[in-house]
């Protein structure tokens, strides 16, 4: 942290706390500064359902894999009618089978957080190898249990689970360049595609944003890196027990996006006696 940024961060964390215990059921959030490496979080340790954003992990092993030879993106998929899933995404509700190579499967799973897409990738790549590329992170609270959507594992709880601190960490790795530089950064090229979500409405429309939101009934979440020119940011929030309809809890993880950008913001603009120059 910067010195002169002390009372700053200070300020920030309480107005955090007070977004995070203003969203409904239990909420946790874990930003990191990526200029100064200073980093906060709000039940960053507390375990949430990944819902879609573990599609993250899924796509970085999955381009591992490809860099090894192991995966050829070019190849050629034809959608198994026996293998479509319900939910979110399109591919489930095409009226003939397509072909598409590998790489615009893995992109679909991304931009429309396809379900069918990612048991795809996920029979492609092995769902232990998406484990041990996490374990290779480091993190050890993440776990991918189930494929889209299996909601007997889920009453099961085998639940695909991780924490606002291990999510950021993901992204973190990811731009460190780990497990490869061409890894981290083509998954978060991918990730920089347009896509509806939590995090990209609390931002401006120019503003480049590396991100995967997720939802599943009473849980939501997005994990994210924003591109800001001199103080870009990791955040990943997630929630859980939330017992409103979904648009509301929508609406107010996207206050609290904003409440985080509105400050990271007026950093990035800032000089180091706080007085705005960009």
């Amino acid at each position: 942290m910067i010195k002169d940024e002390v009372s700053f961060w200070r300020k920030f964390e309480v107005q955090i706390r007070g977004g995070v215990d203003n969203l409904p059921g239990i909420a946790g959030i874990s930003l990191i500064d990526i200029t100064t490496g200073h980093t906060l979080a709000v039940n960053g340790d507390e375990t949430f359902p990944t819902a879609s954003s573990i599609k993250i992990q899924i796509l970085a092993a999955l381009l591992a894999q490809a860099e090894t030879g192991e995966i050829d993106l070019a190849a050629p998929i034809t959608v198994d009618p026996a293998h479509l899933v319900f939910g979110s995404g399109v591919l489930a509700y095409l009226e003939d089978a397509p072909t598409l190579t590998v790489r615009d499967v893995a992109i679909l799973m991304i931009i429309a957080s396809d379900n069918t897409a990612t048991n795809l990738c996920m029979d492609l790549v092995g769902m232990d190898r998406v484990n041990d590329l996490i374990r290779g992170f480091g993190l050890t609270h993440t776990h991918l249990r189930r494929k889209m959507m299996d909601n007997l594992a889920a009453v099961r709880d085998l639940e695909n689970v991780s924490t606002p601190n291990e999510m950021a960490q993901t992204l973190a790795r990811l731009h460190a360049g780990q497990p490869s530089a061409w890894v981290g950064a083509e998954t978060l090229r991918i990730l920089a595609k347009p896509k509806s979500g939590y995090l990209n409405q609390a931002l401006p429309d120019d503003l480049p944003v590396a991100h995967k939101p997720g939802s599943v009934a009473a849980a939501a979440c997005d994990i994210g890196l924003v591109h800001l020119p001199r103080r870009p940011y990791i955040i990943a929030a997630m929630t859980k027990y939330a017992p409103i309809p979904e648009p509301d809890l929508s609406h107010a993880l996207v206050n609290l996006f904003r409440l985080i950008h509105t400050n990271m913001d007026t950093l990035d603009r800032a000089n180091q006696a706080g007085r705005t120059v960009w």
